[in-house]
């Protein structure tokens, strides 16, 4: 690949990955404290179900069709898991995972005849994150500078059904870019990385993803491999290296 043509490749989506990481960075540590891990597979999976959905139930959707129906679906689903928090607490968690299985095995059920019906799966799952556009990136851009204006400019937003229904937007924006192998590895593991953290939580979980989505892209295009799953075992190796770091420089 030479240089030129890699940079219209490597810079779109770099941008991309910068632009989740950063706002999912602090929705994560949310996400952990509330200890509702698999909230993010299970909007992330529905919201998929719901573009698959809107693809063969159209056949060729425009994109604004497809953001709302996936956006309605993931609101439903938002609110949804509100509820069970307030009415069943204790089943939160286990109501969550259940739902990301549903929906997972419903898109199986609902692409198990479609000529392309493997590589649509694969795309929902580890995404193709090289493939980004700049036009898709300013198509969501407005809804991740929302989403961190709102998140830390007005408080009572990381409360309650403002919490579940924000999460649930950006995760549908983020499914579509990056897959939902990477969405969860971007919200989960950043958080994991700065659990043990007293101060700047926020701040280094962001440093940790975007440190992560760009060591994941470079080693992808540079030895010709998937994103998504490479991202994810960035994630994972920069997330181990910041709690051993922590570890054994605030050990007794």
């Amino acid at each position: 690949m030479q240089g030129l043509e890699a940079l219209e490749i490597v810079l779109p989506a770099t941008v991309a990955g910068l632009m989740i990481a950063l706002v999912h960075s602090v929705l994560g540590i949310e996400v952990l404290r509330r200890g509702i891990i698999f909230i993010d597979l299970a909007i992330a999976q529905i919201a998929g179900l719901c573009v698959v959905l809107t693809a063969l139930w159209l056949h060729e959707p425009s994109w604004s069709q497809t953001q709302i129906a996936a956006g309605i679906a993931a609101l439903c689903a938002a609110a949804f898991f509100r509820w069970v928090e307030n009415v069943l607490p204790h089943e939160q968690e286990a109501v969550i995972g259940s739902c990301f299985v549903l929906a997972a095995s419903a898109i199986l059920l609902a692409l198990a005849n479609h000529p392309q019906g493997g590589e649509k799966i694969q795309h929902i799952l580890s995404g193709q994150i090289l493939f980004i556009s700049w036009s898709q990136i300013m198509a969501f851009l407005p809804l991740y500078a929302a989403a961190a204006l709102l998140w830390f400019g007005v408080p009572r937003v990381r409360t309650g059904i403002g919490f579940f229904g924000l999460f649930a937007l950006v995760a549908t924006a983020s499914v579509q870019l990056v897959g939902v192998y990477v969405v969860f590895a971007s919200l989960i593991l950043p958080a994991l990385a700065v659990n043990t953290m007293v101060r700047r939580k926020a701040v280094v979980a962001t440093v940790v993803s975007m440190l992560s989505v760009i060591i994941g892209i470079t080693v992808s295009t540079l030895h010709d491999l998937p994103a998504g799953p490479v991202m994810v075992l960035a994630f994972a190796v920069v997330t181990i290296l910041c709690r051993v770091s922590y570890g054994i420089y605030y050990r007794d």
